[in-house]
C-alpha cells in the first residue's frame, strides 16, 4: 500500500530576521517535510522541529517563530493550520481553537467560572481565613492588638470620663466571666470615651475589649454589660479579629488575581462587591459570637434577657423611629441588613429573649 506524500503548503506573509527591525515580504513553503522561507536575499531551509507555531486566536495573524529570533507573520490561518497538522504538532492547538470558537462551551465556561468564583468567596475564603487565623501564634495577635489600640487611641478614642470607682466596680463585676473564659489570649477590659463611636464595645485580637462610656451609661443593670462582655469574649475565643484581617487580605488578593491589576480595586464595580462580601463575613462572626455569649450566660446563671434589653435600647438609640413599625419599609430594611456588619437586631433580640 502506497502512502501519498503530504501536499505542499504555501503561505504569504512577512519575515522579521531578528537582527533588523524592518519587515520583508516573504513566502513560506512546506514540501516533503522541509520548510523553506524566501524573503529577499534570505533563504532558510528548516525542519518542522525548528518552527514553533503560535496558537490560533480567532482570525488574528499567526506567528511562526524561527531559529535566531526570526519570525514569519501571516494572516493565512487555514494554511498555518494545515502546516500545523502536517507537522503533527497542532492537534492540541486545533482543539483549543475549536473550544474557543464554540459558543455553547463558552457560555458553559462562563457559568462554571462564575459558580467557582462564588464558591471561593462564600466558602473558600472564610474557611481559609479560619484555618490561617487559628494557626497564627499568640505573638501575632498581641502585635495586632497593640497596633490597633494605639491607632484607635490616637483617632477615635479618648480617656474614659467614668469615675475610678465606677470602673473598678465594673472590673469586679466582670471578673467571674473573665476568669471562666477559655481563650488563648489573656483578657482585659478597658473603658474609653468616644463621641464618634457612641455606645459600643469591641474586641481586639490580643484579648483587649473596649467599652465606651456611652454604652456603660446606656445600661440599666450591670448584667447587661456582662452580656455584652460575653459576646466580645466570643470574638476573642474564636479569634475573629485575626480572621477578619486574614479574610480582608484574601478577598483583596483574590479580586486582584481575577482582575489582574491593582488599580482595578479602585473601580466601584470591584470595590462594592468586595465590601459587601466582607460585611457578610462579619455577620457570620457576629452570629458565632452570639452563640458563645448565649451559652456562656446560661452557664454563668445570668439571665439572657439582659442582652435582649440592652440591644433593644441600642437599636432605639441608633434609630429612634424603629419602634414605629408602620413607618418601616421592609424592602429598605432588607437592604440595610445586607449592608450591616451585624445580623438583624430583631433576630438577635428574639434569640436571647426566648432562649430556653
Amino acid at each position: 500500500m502506497s502512502i501519498s506524500p503530504p501536499s505542499e503548503v504555501t503561505l504569504e506573509g512577512h519575515f522579521y530576521s531578528g537582527s533588523r527591525s524592518d519587515r520583508q515580504s516573504a513566502i513560506l513553503r512546506s514540501v516533503a517535510g522541509i520548510i523553506m522561507v524566501e524573503a529577499g536575499d534570505n533563504r532558510l531551509h528548516l525542519s518542522p522541529a525548528d518552527v514553533r507555531i503560535s496558537p490560533r486566536i480567532g482570525n488574528t495573524p499567526r506567528y511562526l517563530h524561527l531559529p535566531d529570533d526570526g519570525v514569519f507573520e501571516t494572516e493565512d490561518n487555514n494554511g498555518v493550520d494545515l502546516l500545523d497538522r502536517q507537522s503533527r504538532q497542532g492537534r492540541g492547538r486545533q482543539l483549543l481553537h475549536r473550544l474557543e470558537s464554540h459558543l455553547g462551551l463558552i457560555l458553559l465556561a462562563v457559568v462554571v467560572s462564575l459558580a467557582t468564583t462564588g464558591v471561593a468567596f462564600v466558602y473558600g475564603v472564610p474557611w481559609a481565613a479560619h484555618v490561617v487565623a487559628n494557626a497564627l501564634p499568640t505573638s501575632v495577635a498581641e502585635q495586632a492588638g497593640r497596633s490597633t489600640l494605639a491607632t484607635l487611641d490616637s483617632t477615635w478614642l479618648e480617656p474614659s470620663t467614668l469615675s475610678t470607682e465606677r470602673q473598678a466596680a465594673l472590673q469586679d463585676h466582670f471578673r467571674p466571666l473573665l476568669m471562666a473564659a477559655d481563650t488563648r489570649e489573656p483578657l482585659r477590659v478597658l473603658f474609653r470615651h468616644s463621641p464618634a463611636i457612641g455606645a459600643n464595645a469591641m474586641a481586639l485580637p490580643d484579648g483587649t475589649m473596649i467599652f465606651t462610656d456611652d454604652l456603660v451609661n446606656l445600661a440599666q443593670h450591670d448584667d447587661e454589660l456582662s452580656a455584652i462582655l460575653a459576646h466580645e469574649i466570643g470574638h476573642v475565643a474564636h479569634r475573629h479579629g485575626l480572621q477578619g484581617m486574614v479574610q480582608g487580605s484574601l478577598t483583596f488578593w483574590l479580586i486582584v488575581m481575577m482582575t489582574g491589576d491593582l488599580s482595578a480595586f479602585s473601580d466601584a464595580t470591584v470595590v462594592v462587591p468586595a465590601v459587601l462580601m466582607s460585611l457578610a463575613y462579619s455577620r457570620e462572626m457576629e452570629r458565632e459570637a452570639d452563640t458563645f455569649a448565649l451559652n456562656n450566660l446560661q452557664e454563668s446563671g445570668i439571665d439572657t434577657g439582659h442582652f435582649a434589653n440592652i440591644m433593644t435600647r441600642l437599636m432605639a438609640t441608633a434609630d429612634p423611629e424603629s419602634s414605629d413599625e408602620q413607618t418601616r419599609n421592609s424592602r429598605w430594611d432588607a437592604v440595610l441588613d445586607m449592608l450591616s456588619s451585624h445580623p438583624g437586631g430583631d433576630e438577635r433580640i428574639e434569640r436571647f429573649r426566648h432562649a430556653p
